[in-house]
């Protein structure tokens, strides 16, 4: 009942106001459709801030809303579900279920982890990895989270840690923590919210950001973090060696006995994954529109060549989260067609001194730690990207910066971050369940990483991006 309270008495009396608003604030410049749809569009983020109603569901409420109260054309609001993007996600998500329906997942996690040694980087360096392996297949740092906190915290009681004693368990779920809520950024798959900034972008800028685009931009940021991440946290918390004489590979030695072979659905999951990869990467070069990639899906469901059947995946594709994100995607987009962010834009920011001062650096700057940091206090990503990235890229065109460039950096800053307190992901929840790590550590080492983050981007932006041709400073 307290829980029911927490989310439902907020998000009733921030929603009340809101509607309020339209009554009694002037909205200048805003004429009646628009005003309600960015009312409509404010009360969704407030209820996917505090999730009353599941994600979806409050989506669908907005989507009719927006038709109902707006007179939003139905096909304007349902356009997304038919966009590349959005086919991009559900092909994606296909892929990361048919590596667990496989086995190939485990596989993969096991065989790195047998290789580790049992030092404490390389402990950390063979599980960190593993995530970062599976990032660009499964776009659900949850779904990657579960995985590879199952792994992990088996991992901690072969090697004899206790859940509480925090002898170096800890150390390794708060980096496996970290990674899966960071390495979100490289991949232009590797979440949906990843998606839903591509699409924002697009609509925006009239820019399709590709797998590989978005992959060159994030690639030089994304590695020496993803090397100095391990590092970091063992230094934080010192992992002390496991029992004299133990060797933990041992464990991941005979689970990976235990598979066994190789089976015909794993090859067939592998290569069909690597084709799919390949195709991603080599967008540009050939034309092919590889985010629909639907013969991807045929090939895994036909018969003596696919990895699957669709009775095994379909019933596990998390259609509530591909539901909320087209809704979403279309939401943002309706609302920047009728020049919504542009006058909120306009409203709250472009009248300041300090901003009409600012240099391209020091916007940037700015943008970036205020979005890393601000992961503090939001539980989940969808709520940010739907209000930070259309308005940063608004921001960026109202000052004549590169919005390609600015939608970019405020997307990654956005998609990666969320690993300050429990509550800001699920799959936080899910490593802090475990019992080998408190609050107060989890701060800890997120703070610093925080300002890796911000140190990363910025260099990328101001050095690597330029190089590339992804920004004109």
């Amino acid at each position: 009942m307290k829980q029911y309270i927490k989310q439902w008495l907020p998000a009733a009396v921030l929603s009340t106001l809101l509607i309020a608003s339209g009554f009694i604030m002037p909205y200048t410049g805003l004429d009646l459709k628009t005003k309600q749809a960015l009312i409509i569009f404010f009360i969704c983020i407030v209820f996917w801030i505090f999730r009353p109603l599941p994600e979806y569901l409050s989506g669908m409420l907005g989507g009719v809303a927006l038709i109902l109260i707006a007179d939003i054309p139905m096909g304007q609001v349902l356009s997304s579900f038919a966009t590349p993007v959005w086919w991009m996600g559900l092909l994606a998500m296909i892929l990361g279920i048919t590596i667990n329906h496989t086995g190939l997942g485990r596989r993969i996690a096991y065989l790195l982890l047998s290789k580790a040694g049992s030092t404490p980087l390389r402990i950390l360096f063979s599980t960190t990895m593993v995530n970062n392996i599976l990032a660009p297949f499964i776009p659900s740092n949850t779904a990657r989270g579960a995985l590879l906190c199952g792994i992990t915290d088996s991992l901690c009681d072969s090697l004899g840690y206790v859940p509480g004693e925090k002898k170096g368990d800890h150390t390794i779920m708060l980096a496996n923590l970290y990674i899966n809520t960071t390495n979100t950024f490289i991949f232009m798959t590797a979440m949906a919210g990843n998606l839903l900034c591509v699409k924002i972008i697009a609509d925006a800028t009239g820019h399709q950001v590709t797998w590989m685009e978005w992959f060159y931009a994030a690639f030089i940021p994304g590695l020496p973090l993803m090397i100095i991440l391990p590092i970091l946290i063992n230094k934080i918390f010192r992992m002390q060696p496991p029992p004299a004489g133990f060797k933990g590979t041992e464990t991941a030695k005979r689970c990976l006995a235990e598979l066994g072979p190789m089976t015909k659905a794993e090859w067939s999951a592998a290569i069909i994954m690597s084709v799919t990869l390949l195709l991603w990467v080599t967008e540009n070069l050939h034309g092919y529109n590889s985010t629909i990639c639907s013969f991807t899906l045929v090939l895994l469901l036909v018969p003596g060549i696919g990895a699957v059947k669709w009775e095994d995946i379909g019933p596990r594709i998390p259609w509530p989260a591909l539901i909320w994100l087209g809704f979403a995607m279309g939401m943002g987009a309706i609302i920047d067609k009728l020049k919504g962010f542009r006058w909120l834009v306009d409203s709250l920011v472009m009248d300041s001194a300090t901003f009409q001062s600012m240099s391209f650096s020091s916007f940037m700057l700015v943008m970036i730690v205020c979005i890393i940091f601000i992961h503090f206090i939001f539980a989940g990503m969808s709520a940010m990207v739907m209000v930070i990235v259309p308005i940063s890229i608004a921001l960026a065109q109202q000052r004549g910066f590169d919005p390609v460039a600015v939608g970019l950096a405020a997307s990654m800053a956005t998609t990666a971050g969320a690993f300050f307190m429990p509550f800001n992901s699920a799959p936080n929840l899910i490593f802090y369940a475990t019992g080998r790590f408190d609050v107060k550590q989890q701060i800890l080492g997120a703070v610093p990483l925080a300002i890796l983050i911000c140190l990363a981007l910025t260099l990328a932006l101001f050095f690597w991006w330029p190089f590339i041709g992804m920004v004109r400073l």
